[in-house]
């Protein structure tokens, strides 16, 4: 069979990889941003307290809430400052959506070691009353000889 004559002098399909590549670059630059913001979660700095029996974090963490605390008793989460009722409602979302998991729920706090044990003590009762019972602390290690 012959193929006809108007189909002869057509050039063949070229595929641009300009397209793809201009994706593969923007899906880059969002995984970048996206772990930037991930790492900003702590991103208040506040002078830990030490303590000798500190253990690494571990990667099969419980869903959670990080509360920084800092020294002037100021609350925040992810670097936005917050009142203790809007950290309640954080908790209590947190705990509502741990539940339809069937997961438990877990705070952490980063205090400040000048901050007033009147503030931990706050974020204790208040991750009580969502019935939230992992609480862990983020302290400096140091070494023991």
């Amino acid at each position: 069979m012959r193929i006809p004559r108007t189909f002869q002098n057509k050039t063949p399909i070229r595929l641009s990889m300009t397209p793809m590549i201009d994706v593969v670059f923007l899906l880059i630059i969002f995984f970048l941003v996206a772990s930037y913001f991930v790492r900003s979660e702590q991103s208040r700095e506040v002078v830990l307290p030490e303590a000798s029996g500190a253990r690494r974090d571990t990667d099969e963490s419980l869903p959670h809430v990080t509360v920084t605390v800092e020294s002037d008793g100021t609350y925040s989460v992810g670097g936005q400052p917050l009142t203790a009722a809007q950290i309640e409602r954080q908790l209590q979302d947190l705990a509502e959506a741990s539940a339809a998991d069937g997961r438990s729920s877990q705070l952490r706090i980063r205090a400040d070691q000048q901050a007033d044990y009147r503030e931990i003590r706050q974020l204790i009762e208040l991750a009580a009353a969502q019935q939230i019972r992992s609480i862990r602390f983020a302290v400096t290690a140091i070494q023991t000889n």
